[in-house]
C-alpha cells in the first residue's frame, strides 16, 4: 500500500529586536516566540541590533532568505526596516516596544506581546500599504517640522524614555517655542504660513493615540498636510484634548489638506521622520509612494 506524505513548507520568520527601545522588555522576546508562536506555521530566527542603523542593515542583508521580517522595537526601528521592503515581495510586521508605537497602533496591534504573536498566527494576507518620501528618506506615519521635530530633537538627546519623558518635554519647551514661518507649494499654488507645527501625515497618529490626522488611512493614496497656526495660549487644554479625542481636525487654529505632493521651504533643517530627529535641507520635497509596502495589520 503506498503512503502519500504531504509536505507542509513553513513561513520563515525573522524577528529583528531593539533591545533599548522603550522600557527594554522586548530583551526577552525570544522566550515569549518560543512559547506563543505557531510552529507549526512558521519556523523564525532571532536577531538583536546593535548600534544606530543596524536594523536597516539586517533588513537589506536578509530581506531574500525570510519570508517575513518583524520589527520589535519603536518607531525608529520600524521606520528602518518598513522602508527597507518597499517593492518587496517580503513582509512586513511590527511587535510594538518602543515610547509610541504610532504604526502598530493604527494597524490595531496588541501592545502585549503575547497578542501582538497571536495577530501573527492568524495572519493570512498582508494589507498592501502606501510610503511617504521626503527628499530622498521615507516616512510610515508621520512627518514634520515645527515643534513637534523640535521635541523629537530633545527626546532624542534625553536621558531617558518613554512616555512621561516625552510629555515632560512636550510641557518645557511649549511656552518657549516660536512660531516659525513657512513657504508651501500645494497644488501648484505658493502660499506663506505661520506655523506652530507642521505635520505630513500618512497614518493617523503620532504615537500613544496622540491623533494628528485622524482621517489619514494607509492605503488611500493621499497624505495629509497638518497645520497648527499660532494660538493664545489658554487653547492648549483644549487643543491637548482635541488632539486625544480625534477632533484636532475642528479646531479654528488647524488648517488641513489633503495631497499627493508638496514642496515646503522650511526655516530650520530640524525634520522628524516617524518620532525620530534628523537635519535635513531646507527645501523638502513630498511625496505619496501607493501600494508599495506588504504589511500585516489587524484591521
Amino acid at each position: 500500500m503506498n503512503k502519500t506524505f504531504i509536505v507542509i513548507k513553513k513561513i520563515k520568520i525573522l524577528f529583528v529586536v531593539n533591545p533599548i527601545s522603550g522600557n527594554g522588555k522586548q530583551k526577552k522576546i525570544g522566550l515569549v516566540i518560543q512559547r506563543y508562536l505557531n510552529k507549526d506555521k512558521f519556523s523564525f530566527a532571532l536577531k538583536f541590533t546593535k548600534h544606530h542603523k543596524h536594523a536597516e542593515e539586517i533588513t537589506h542583508k536578509h530581506r531574500n532568505d525570510f519570508d517575513i521580517i518583524i520589527a520589535v522595537g519603536g518607531d525608529g526601528s520600524v521606520n528602518q526596516i518598513g522602508t527597507s521592503l518597499i517593492n518587496s515581495p517580503t513582509i512586513f510586521g511590527v511587535i510594538p516596544a518602543g515610547s509610541g508605537n504610532g504604526l502598530a497602533r493604527h494597524l490595531n496591534i496588541p501592545l502585549n506581546f503575547k497578542k501582538a504573536i497571536d495577530v501573527i498566527n492568524s495572519y493570512k494576507h498582508p494589507m498592501k500599504i502606501d510610503v511617504a518620501k521626503i527628499n530622498e528618506q521615507y516616512f510610515l506615519s508621520t512627518a514634520g517640522t515645527g515643534f513637534d521635530a523640535h521635541v523629537a530633537w530633545k527626546f532624542s538627546t534625553a536621558a531617558s524614555r518613554g512616555f512621561l519623558t516625552y510629555a515632560k518635554i512636550v510641557l518645557h519647551e511649549l511656552f518657549k517655542y516660536k512660531i516659525k514661518k513657512y513657504k508651501l507649494e500645494i497644488n501648484d499654488q505658493m502660499v506663506e504660513i505661520h506655523g506652530f507645527l507642521v505635520t505630513i501625515a500618512n497614518s493617523n497618529q503620532y504615537g500613544n493615540n496622540a491623533f494628528v490626522s485622524p482621517k489619514s488611512e494607509l492605503d488611500d493614496g493621499f497624505l495629509r498636510l497638518i497645520i497648527i497656526k499660532p494660538f493664545p495660549f489658554y487653547y492648549i487644554p483644549l487643543l491637548i484634548f482635541q488632539l486625544f479625542n480625534k477632533s484636532l481636525l475642528k479646531s479654528k487654529f488647524v488648517d488641513h489638506y489633503i495631497i499627493k505632493k508638496m514642496i515646503m521651504i522650511s526655516p530650520s533643517q530640524q525634520v522628524q521622520l516617524d518620532g525620530e530627529s534628523i537635519i535635513m535641507r531646507r527645501e523638502l520635497k513630498i511625496e505619496i509612494i501607493p501600494n508599495c509596502l506588504n504589511i500585516i495589520g489587524n484591521i
